[in-house]
C-alpha cells in the first residue's frame, strides 16, 4: 500500500483500549470514551517507535461482517487498501468475546500481531491468561500489553517489525470446507470472500458455531482461574443500584446536577473571576499603558482594546468552567457510567421512535454539536440517523456556557448552577417532545432493535481523562483565536461606523444599530427587545461565544464585572431566564449547520432544521417570559 512506510491497520472491538494504544504509539491525543461511536473515521499517525511505521486507526468493530458504518469503513480498508500489517487489539479481560473478530481477521490473510490489552488487570479478575500458548494455537504473535500503563509497547512494536504471520486461518469442518473450496473454485475468488458468501446461505449459523467452538477451545488451552473476577462483581454491585429501574434516572439527573453545582457554583466562579482579574484588568491594563506609551492612534487603539481584548477577554474568562464540565464529563465516560446512560434512557427513547443508541451522539451534543452529529453514522438506519441529527440541537453545547455563566452571575448570583441545570434539563425535555412529534409525522417506523456492550467500571487514568477533556477544550481555545477574534472585530467596525463608513460617536446610529433596531420588536415578546441583544443574537450564528463577546462591545464593558453590572441594569431574572431559553434552543452556530447539511445531504430537511429550532426558541422564550409575567 505505501512505498515507503510500513501501514498497520488498528483494528479491535469497541472498548478495547484501541485508540488509547494508538494515542501512544502516535503521541496524538483523540478522543478515547468507553460508548459506541468514539472512532468514527479511520485516523492515522507515524509511530514514533518506528518512524517508518503508519499507524492506521480504524473504527471499533465486533464482527467484519460489512454492515454498519463502522464494518464497512474497516473491511474496504483491510480488503481494499491492504495494510502491510494487521495490529488486533483484544481486551484480555473479555477473551472469548474479542476472539470472534480475531478469527474473521485470521481470514482475511493479511499479516496480523495480536495485542492482549490491559492484561495488568487480567489476575484481578480471577484468571491467567498463557500468551505462549495463544500464540501457538492461533499460529499468531500474541503479546500481553497496558496501553493505557504503557506496559509491554516495545515488545509489542518488535513483533510488529518481525510481520506477523499470514499462515494463520481457521480450520471449519468437513461440511463448510468443502463449501468454501466449492465456492473458491466455481466463482474463482478467495477464501475470504468464500467465508463470507457462505455466511449470507442458510450455513451461516454453522460458520458462527464452528468459530465459538474453536475460541472456546482456545481460552481451554489458554486461560487458567485463578480466583474469583473482581472486576465483575464490583461492576456487579454498582449497577444493581445505578442501574435500578426505579433510582437509575434520578441518580443520573444527581450526578449530572452535582457536576453543574461544581462547575457554575462557587468554586467554578472562584476560578473564573481570577481568570478575569488576570486577563481583563491586569493584562489589559499592561497593554493599554503600552499602547499609550507607543502613542498609538485612537482608532486602533479602541479596535485592540475595546473590540479584540474586550471581545476575546468576554469568553476566555469561563476557560476554567468549560474545562471543569468537559474533565467531570471525561471521567464520566471514561470510567463506563455514561455508555449506561443509554441503557437507562433506552425505554424513554423507544417512546420517540428511538434506541439508546441515540443516546449516544446526543450526549455528545453537550460537548459541541459537529462531532456529535457526525456520530450519528454509527446508527443503523438512516431513519435513526435523520431524526437523531434533528434532535441533537437542543442538547446544550460547550459554547453556550459563557453565556449560561455572565447571566447567572449577573441575575442569578446565588443559584447559578440550579439555574443551568435547568436549562441543560430543559432542553433535553424539548428534545424528547420533538422526537415524539417528528416520529409520528415526518419520520414514522417501526421502534429499532438495539444493542450495546456495556463495560465494566474502571478507574479512568488521568492520562486518558486529560486527553479526552483536551480535546474538547481546544477546540474552544481555537474558536477564541479564530471565529471570536473574526466576529470581534468585525462587531467593533459594525458598531463605530455608519453607512457612509464614517466613524460614529453614538453607535445606536452605527450600522449594527441600524439593522439592530430593525429586528429588535421580534423578540418584545420575549422580554428582550433590546437592539444590543437582538445583534448579539445574530453574532451567535458565527459561534454561540460571541453572544458574550459582542454585548461586551455593545454595552462598553472592559471586563466580566462590568458585564455583569450591564447586563444587571438590562434584564430582570425574567427575561434574562426567557433570553437564556432562546440561547438554549435557536440554531447552533455555522459550523454544526454546515455539518448537519452535509450529513443529511438535504437541503430541505435542512432549512426545516433551522427553520424549527428558530421557531421552537421564539415560542419558548415568549411563553417563559408571558407566563412569567403573570405570577410576578
Amino acid at each position: 500500500m505505501s512505498d515507503t512506510k510500513t501501514v498497520v491497520a488498528l483494528v479491535g472491538n469497541p472498548n478495547c483500549g484501541k485508540t488509547t494504544l494508538f494515542n501512544e504509539l502516535t503521541g496524538s491525543n483523540y478522543d478515547v470514551g468507553n460508548r459506541i461511536g468514539v472512532t468514527v473515521e479511520s485516523k492515522k499517525g507515524i509511530c514514533r517507535y518506528n518512524k517508518n511505521m503508519l499507524i492506521v486507526d480504524l473504527p471499533g468493530i465486533y464482527s467484519l461482517s460489512p454492515n454498519s458504518a463502522e464494518e464497512i469503513i474497516t473491511h474496504d480498508f483491510i480488503i481494499n487498501e491492504k495494510p502491510d500489517l494487521i495490529l488486533n487489539i483484544v481486551d484480555a479481560t473479555n477473551l472469548e468475546r474479542n476472539l470472534y473478530l480475531t478469527t474473521q481477521l485470521a481470514e482475511t490473510g493479511v499479516p496480523m500481531v495480536i495485542a492482549l490489552n490491559m492484561a495488568d488487570a487480567v489476575k484481578k479478575n480471577g484468571f491467567e491468561i498463557n500468551a505462549n500458548m495463544l500464540t501457538k494455537r492461533l499460529n499468531i504473535p500474541s503479546v500481553p500489553i497496558s496501553a493505557s500503563k504503557c506496559i509491554g509497547i516495545e515488545k509489542l512494536i518488535k513483533e510488529c517489525n518481525l510481520g506477523g504471520n499470514t499462515q494463520n486461518q481457521i480450520k471449519y469442518n468437513a461440511e463448510i470446507e468443502r463449501a468454501i473450496s466449492a465456492l473458491c473454485l466455481k466463482n474463482k475468488i478467495s477464501r475470504f470472500y468464500a467465508i463470507q458468501l457462505t455466511e449470507k446461505n442458510d450455513t451461516e449459523t454453522h460458520i458462527a458455531q464452528a468459530r465459538y467452538k474453536f475460541i472456546k477451545s482456545v481460552a481451554a488451552d489458554c486461560v487458567k482461574i485463578i480466583g474469583q473476577n473482581r472486576q465483575f462483581l464490583l461492576t456487579e454491585k454498582i449497577d444493581s443500584i445505578a442501574m435500578h429501574p426505579l433510582f437509575a434516572i434520578p441518580i443520573f439527573i444527581l450526578v449530572m446536577f452535582c457536576v453543574f453545582q461544581i462547575t457554575f457554583g462557587t468554586f467554578g466562579s472562584m476560578m473564573s473571576d481570577m481568570l478575569d482579574t488576570l486577563f481583563n484588568v491586569q493584562f489589559a491594563n499592561m497593554l493599554e499603558n503600552i499602547l499609550t506609551s507607543a502613542e498609538v492612534g485612537a482608532f486602533f487603539k479602541g479596535l485592540l482594546l475595546d473590540g479584540i481584548i474586550s471581545g476575546i477577554g468576554s469568553v476566555i474568562t469561563f476557560f476554567p468552567q468549560i474545562m471543569l464540565l468537559f474533565l467531570f464529563l471525561s471521567f464520566l465516560e471514561d470510567s463506563g457510567y455514561m455508555a449506561r446512560t443509554a441503557f437507562i434512557m433506552d425505554k424513554l427513547f423507544i417512546k420517540i421512535g428511538l434506541s439508546g443508541k441515540s443516546f449516544v451522539p446526543m450526549i455528545m451534543g453537550f460537548g459541541c454539536s459537529v462531532p456529535a452529529t457526525m456520530a450519528v453514522r454509527t446508527l443503523d438506519n438512516e431513519r435513526d440517523r435523520k431524526l437523531t441529527m434533528l434532535l441533537i440541537p437542543f442538547m446544550s453545547c460547550g459554547a453556550k456556557m459563557p453565556v449560561y455563566a455572565v447571566f447567572t452571575a449577573a441575575l442569578f448570583p446565588n443559584n447559578a448552577g440550579i439555574v443551568t441545570f435547568s436549562l441543560y434539563i430543559l432542553g433535553i425535555a424539548l428534545g424528547v417532545i420533538s422526537g415524539l412529534i417528528l416520529s409520528n409525522t415526518v419520520f414514522k417506523g417501526d421502534e429499532p432493535p438495539f444493542v450495546l456492550e456495556l463495560p465494566p467500571y474502571r478507574m479512568p487514568t488521568f492520562k486518558s481523562t486529560f486527553n479526552h477533556m483536551w480535546d474538547k477544550v481546544k477546540d474552544f481555545l481555537t474558536r477564541v483565536g479564530t471565529v471570536i477574534l473574526l466576529a470581534s472585530i468585525i462587531i467593533w467596525l459594525l458598531e463605530n461606523l455608519d453607512f457612509h463608513l464614517h466613524l460614529t460617536a453614538d453607535s445606536e446610529y452605527s450600522i449594527i444599530g441600524t439593522l439592530g433596531k430593525l429586528i429588535a420588536p421580534i423578540f418584545k415578546p420575549c422580554g428582550f427587545g433590546n437592539w444590543k441583544v437582538a445583534v448579539s443574537l445574530i453574532s451567535g450564528f458565527a459561534a454561540k461565544e460571541a453572544v458574550v463577546s459582542t454585548m461586551s462591545i455593545l454595552y462598553g464593558a472592559y471586563n466580566t464585572a462590568d458585564l455583569v453590572s450591564c447586563l444587571t441594569t438590562s434584564f430582570t431574572p425574567l427575561s434574562a431566564y426567557s433570553f437564556l431559553t432562546f440561547v438554549l434552543l435557536y440554531v447552533p452556530c455555522i459550523a454544526a449547520v454546515s455539518t448537519l447539511r452535509s450529513e443529511l445531504n438535504s437541503r430541505k430537511l435542512t432549512a426545516f432544521s433551522v427553520l424549527y429550532q428558530l421557531s421552537v426558541a421564539w415560542i419558548m422564550s415568549t411563553l417563559v417570559f408571558q407566563i412569567g409575567n403573570l405570577f410576578v
